[in-house]
């Protein structure tokens, strides 16, 4: 009997908006209205940055937009590079045993070509010469590609494109899940500017609510049905400011007390980035540091994500590690009813641990050290996010229980 079809999505919602609804409609028009699993990072993105709300919220807003069932991107995935944002999100699609197809935004208007550029295997040599240059990995991933093939070039003009890669290369251990790539129209990921009569970016809306409040051309980046519940949220939470303030005391103290040493053994750093981050650690801000320590070789993103890191880590549970060993558990976070179904399926199919609460001694009856190890990362990065958005520690993963929608 042939499976059902469930279609898989990695995203971070941050927030959920006209075009994340554009991209379950597309894959539905391709497959039927079939139910969809998103795996969504929690209290950290991969930009290395706080969500503009906590997961429980944007997972509502992903609910209503139209997913069926929410996962947690554990922080060992959502803090880290392209590529291990991909393989942990697509490894914990896998973990599920249901989905069947994973959806994915690109520029390519030619998607057959990037399934040919994920197949091409670059030796360690090659690589060692491309990104003995100076160039990032992706650029250097650029020069090597189209090396080989220049119809390559024009597939490295856009972010979506570069994490379609990745999720192609995650996918290539697991045959059963088939790509269903989605091609992106209008602004392009990480645009700073809403653009009237397009899909808009999650980095132009949080721009547009920053600078400027809830305005009309935020208010439109949204699906209708989510406009109303946005509104209250941002009116009852606007003073972003406080944010900045509170981080950059957290890491400052947090730096004074560590050393190269820790940033080395805690976090990915490579090639003595770790006596770069130190000599500046002293900046004036968190962004300031980030300024400081950012080359043509280590993005922004990545130094936010390493200072992320630094902060989540310690001598038990060093976020390096954590990385190294893959998904432990799937964290649900909510479901609609349809997703209830799923749910009930799962207890049959995952391959993982799932977790729909955690209780006080969740940590304490671990099945292993890994799964210890990842979830403090998560119940961290919770904290962490809680400290610095209201100023207090509530415990919320121990209270909170997932969404539900009917």
């Amino acid at each position: 009997m042939e499976q059902p079809s469930v279609i898989g999505l990695v995203a971070e919602y941050n927030p959920f908006h006209r075009g994340h609804g554009h991209q379950l409609e597309a894959a539905r028009a391709l497959l039927g209205p079939v139910p969809v699993i998103a795996v969504m990072s929690g209290s950290l993105t991969q930009r290395g940055e706080l969500p503009l709300w906590d997961k429980w919220r944007r997972t509502r807003l992903a609910l209503l937009g139209g997913v069926d069932l929410v996962l947690e991107l554990p922080a060992a995935g959502s803090l880290q590079s392209a590529q291990g944002f991909a393989f942990f999100g697509v490894e914990s699609l896998a973990a599920t045993g249901l989905v069947t197809h994973l959806s994915f935004g690109c520029e390519a208007r030619d998607p057959e070509l990037l399934l040919q550029l994920a197949r091409e295997d670059f030796s360690p040599g090659e690589w060692e010469a491309a990104l003995s240059g100076g160039l990032s990995y992706a650029g250097a991933a650029e020069q090597l590609a189209c090396r080989r093939n220049p119809a390559y070039q024009g597939l490295f003009s856009g972010s979506n494109n570069l994490l379609a890669l990745e999720y192609l290369k995650a996918l290539k251990g697991h045959p059963e899940i088939q790509p269903l790539p989605i091609r992106r129209e209008g602004t392009l990921y990480g645009s700073t500017a809403l653009e009237k009569g397009t899909w808009p970016s999650a980095t132009a809306f949080r721009k547009e609510v920053a600078e400027r409040g809830f305005t009309r051309a935020a208010e439109e980046a949204l699906p209708p049905a989510l406009r109303p519940l946005c509104r209250d949220w941002y009116q009852a939470g606007r003073d972003l400011g406080t944010r900045k303030d509170r981080l950059d005391t957290l890491l400052a103290f947090a730096l004074e007390k560590g050393s190269p040493a820790d940033l080395a053994a805690f976090t990915q750093v490579s090639e003595g980035l770790e006596d770069r981050i130190w000599k500046c650690r002293r900046a004036v801000s968190f962004d300031g540091l980030v300024e400081q320590v950012r080359t043509r070789r280590y993005s922004p993103s990545r130094i936010r994500r390493i200072l992320w890191q630094f902060l989540l880590s310690g001598p038990d549970c060093p976020f390096r590690q954590g990385a190294q060993e893959g998904p432990q558990y799937l964290r649900v976070l909510g479901f609609t009813d349809r997703g209830r179904h799923l749910l009930r399926a799962m207890k049959h199919t995952a391959r993982l641990p799932l977790l729909t609460a955690i209780q006080k001694d969740t940590l304490a009856k671990a099945p292993s050290p890994a799964f210890r190890r990842q979830l403090q990362l998560d119940l961290r990065a919770q904290d962490l996010y809680q400290l610095v958005t209201e100023g207090k520690i509530t415990d919320r993963d121990y209270k909170e229980k997932p969404v539900m929608l009917p």
